[in-house]
């Protein structure tokens, strides 16, 4: 090989090498690029706490909530169980949103209101904008009146656009006790997604019969009540629950997608 042949041998081999080295670094700015519009996600356990108050506590009305035998996500909630979503949310991280509701005010929008001890007054925009904040943006549902509880009801007033909240002062006994806890947490998807999962347990004080989701449905077969009953002796008889939380990049906050028996 002469010389000449060497020298273009050589000069083609650098030429490439150059190729190389360029798509290289094109490709690393592309990559450096899209990690760099990849938001900076905090995920802590104060975090986490606050997402899992979000399921209903003590489901009294034993709605479709969120321990189900079935694949659960808002379409399949009733708008009871969403609008008792809301309010705990309410209670526990809006409180300032809860207007003072007199008897006479209320008086004039619930009939035979004798007895009733008003609690408070919330706006439907105020639900509303917490509903984007809970379950998530582009959503909507029909505001009505609903029970947050045996004693605790909900009216909306379609004039007023405003939910009357009041006591009914009933003394009707509970007949049943939850357990429940949530035992670990996954991140995924960069941190965008949020999977808590928890233990649950409904038992009937009245039968002693205990179920594993919250509208006793399910019977849990190794699992009798008791007063005395200590729930961590049967942790590997509890059935597992996966509750999906996803982060929009608008709101900057986590909204929960989902929850299924796993």
């Amino acid at each position: 090989m002469n010389k000449k042949k060497i020298l273009i041998f050589v000069i083609v081999i650098i030429f490439v090498i150059g190729i190389c080295f360029a798509f290289i670094k094109l490709f690393d700015f592309e990559n450096s690029e899209e990690e760099n519009n990849v938001p900076e996600i905090v995920v802590n356990e104060e975090l986490v706490d606050k997402l899992y108050s979000y399921l209903i506590e003590n489901n009294e009305m034993e709605l479709n909530a969120l321990h189900s035998a079935f694949y659960t996500t808002y379409n399949t909630l009733s708008v009871d169980a969403i609008q008792t979503m809301i309010y705990q949310y309410i209670i526990n991280y809006d409180e300032f949103a809860l207007e003072t509701l007199t008897p006479q005010e209320l008086g004039s929008i619930v009939n035979n209101s004798s007895g009733f001890t008003p609690l408070y007054k919330v706006s439907l925009d105020v639900f509303l904008d917490n509903l984007s904040t809970i379950f998530g943006p582009d959503i909507t549902f029909t505001p009505k009146t609903f029970n947050y509880s045996k004693n605790i009801r909900a009216h909306y007033d379609e004039e007023t656009n405003y939910y009357y909240i009041y006591n009914l002062n009933n003394e009707e006994e509970i007949t049943f006790t939850e357990y429940k806890n949530m035992t670990r947490y996954a991140l995924t998807e960069n941190n965008t997604i949020i999977k808590i999962y928890d233990y649950y347990l409904k038992c009937d004080t009245t039968t002693n019969i205990c179920y594993n989701d919250e509208r006793r449905r399910n019977v849990n077969d190794f699992i009798t009540y008791s007063p005395n009953l200590n729930i961590e002796s049967y942790i590997n008889n509890l059935v597992t629950y996966e509750h999906t939380f996803k982060y929009d990049t608008q709101t900057e906050e986590f909204y929960w997608v989902s929850s299924q028996e796993v």
